[in-house]
């Protein structure tokens, strides 16, 4: 695989609109969603479809796993996406993108986490509660320690967004700085495609 002797450039035209509105989208949400007590967006519908689903492929490795499947179903999908597109595509403008939805996912994960103890989010088919039976098998089911492993969670989703964020900044930047920082990013791409099998 050639590396390219200069870095590309931001689109141009509508898929540089494209790209801007977006990276503008994200970062509103980043902010709504970092900073509201109770965090929702329309991403969750997509989230549970992969939660629900993780129960079902962890099911066959135990009950902790079944039980943990649907929150690690919704946070794989994203980050093996993000590993698809820069491995695979070399496409990290659409990698940073999915980093950013798994931060999003993780602070759905952290609103599920903090309602442990209330159980009052509706759950599909009313079944049990994920994050009530995780923490009462593993002794973490007090109100201090819900509220903690909840915030930590919630804080690290909200961080997992900003990265995520500035990964896609970096190919809405015009001028030297954004034609730098996309340099670094294309000089690395071509090394990560380097990992898939032929």
């Amino acid at each position: 695989m050639e590396i390219p002797s200069s870095p590309p450039e931001a689109p141009a035209g509508a898929a540089g609109w494209l790209r801007l509105a977006l990276v503008a989208l994200l970062a509103w949400w980043t902010l709504a969603l970092s900073s509201a007590a109770d965090p929702w967006c329309f991403l969750d519908y997509v989230n549970l479809a992969f939660h629900e689903a993780g129960h079902l492929l962890f099911a066959a490795f135990g009950s902790t796993l079944h039980v943990l499947g649907g929150t690690l179903g919704q946070l794989l999908v994203p980050l093996l996406l993000a590993g698809w597109f820069v491995v695979r595509e070399a496409r990290p403008f659409a990698a940073a993108v999915c980093v950013w939805w798994a931060g999003e996912s993780l602070v759905n994960v952290a609103r599920y986490m903090a309602d442990a103890r209330a159980l009052q989010l509706p759950l599909v088919g009313g079944g049990d509660h994920d994050w009530n039976e995780l923490f009462y098998r593993f002794g973490l089911l007090s109100e201090p320690a819900v509220a903690s492993v909840s915030a930590w969670t919630h804080r690290l989703g909200g961080f997992t967004m900003v990265a995520g964020l500035c990964g896609c900044a970096v190919f809405v930047l015009p001028g030297a700085l954004g034609e730098r920082l996309r340099g670094e990013v294309d000089r690395w791409t071509p090394r990560l495609a380097l990992l898939k099998s032929e």
